[in-house]
């Protein structure tokens, strides 16, 4: 009886410090839109000389962005913006 205790204790303190690693090491996203406005965003990220460049696509409006995230100097610069809903109306024409 006192090992199934054990075990039973032992499994309760496990799922405990799994959800302690989990809260403390998942990111918290804070962001505002505006009222009614409706927020459908896909992004893609990866490095490019020494910098990461971010791809922010605006499912709604068709505006893509590019920024890069240049960590040694903390900043974030816009480098290029594209409307990929006007590209696809020539694409289709």
């Amino acid at each position: 009886m006192t090992r199934w205790i054990i075990v039973a204790g032992l499994a309760v303190l496990n799922g405990m410090l799994a959800l302690g690693v989990y809260q403390r090491f998942e990111p918290k996203a804070h962001a505002q839109i505006g009222v009614g406005a409706r927020a459908d965003i896909a992004s893609v990220a990866g490095p490019a000389n020494g910098a990461t460049i971010i791809y922010l696509l605006d499912v709604n409006s068709g505006k893509l962005v590019a920024l890069r995230l240049d960590l040694a100097n903390s900043r974030i610069e816009r480098v290029a913006q594209r409307n990929v809903a006007q590209d696809l109306a020539q694409v289709r024409q």
